[in-house]
């Protein structure tokens, strides 16, 4: 009897809507490693947050892969607009307290991987340090020159240490994997996401959608998907978001 229930509840589509989300890795840890600044970006988008006085909501932030510079801006219909609320105030002081705090992956701060010499902060001058207090127009021109002769030694010792943290986390991510892998034709289950689920329907809401037939195998744990009647979606879909469907004995509760 246990053995028929779990064939039925494996194969019920109702079931399989409202099954918990998985969170365990589905696919191998892949490190990007960038071997100079800027070559390489990663951008994402964050929120909802609390309305401003425009009605932003959103954030677009992009961060530098080598030294971790982020660039940063208010997101509204599909644009950067600039708003005059609280958090899109606040936002330039974050972005530089963000700069000129160093990083645990490179050991230094962006500012001081960008331009090769740490920033002055403002504490610095209203309570004057003596970095401030004995600067000269001309020992400051020094001591830049030096620095920049210095960046490319403090950029590789970086680049180094961000390679021997990034195989440590490469490790630990790797040990709780629980790989899985599709081929084409097979169809398949696809996480819903805030931007997909039904408005209103807060916990009633499904957490799995489709089904969906595997049209491409991208590599590194990507898919391309497409639906039951042959249309394409957009972009592809990495594996931790997906999971098997068993399309044959299907059971309707």
């Amino acid at each position: 009897m246990e053995e028929d229930a779990e064939n039925v509840v494996a194969r019920c589509d109702k079931c399989q809507r409202y099954a918990n989300n998985m969170h365990r890795p589905a696919e191998l840890l892949h490190t990007v490693i960038s071997p100079r600044p800027f070559m390489k970006w990663e951008m994402d988008i964050v929120g909802p947050l609390p309305q401003d006085k425009e009605k932003v909501q959103f954030l677009l932030v992009l961060r530098d892969y080598f030294s971790k510079w982020v660039e940063a801006g208010a997101l509204k219909q599909k644009r950067l607009g600039k708003s005059k609320g609280n958090w899109p105030e606040e936002l330039p002081g974050v972005l530089w307290a963000y700069r000129t705090t160093a990083k645990t992956a490179t050991g230094e701060t962006p500012f001081s991987l960008v331009y090769g010499s740490e920033a002055l902060i403002p504490v610095e001058i209203g309570e004057p340090s003596t970095r401030f207090t004995l600067a000269t127009e001309e020992s400051n021109d020094e001591e830049l020159r030096t620095n920049l002769d210095l960046l490319e030694q403090r950029r590789e010792a970086s680049l180094i240490r961000m390679e021997a943290q990034k195989q440590i986390i490469e490790r630990y991510y790797n040990r709780k994997a629980h790989l899985r892998y599709f081929k084409i034709g097979d169809f398949i289950r696809k996480k819903v996401f805030q931007s997909t689920k039904t408005t209103g329907a807060g916990k009633l809401n499904p957490n799995w959608e489709g089904p969906y037939k595997v049209r491409g195998i991208i590599g590194k744990g990507a898919y391309e998907l497409e639906t039951m009647d042959d249309k394409v979606l957009p972009s592809s879909w990495n594996v931790v978001h997906l999971k098997k469907y068993p399309r044959s004995g299907i059971v309707q509760l």
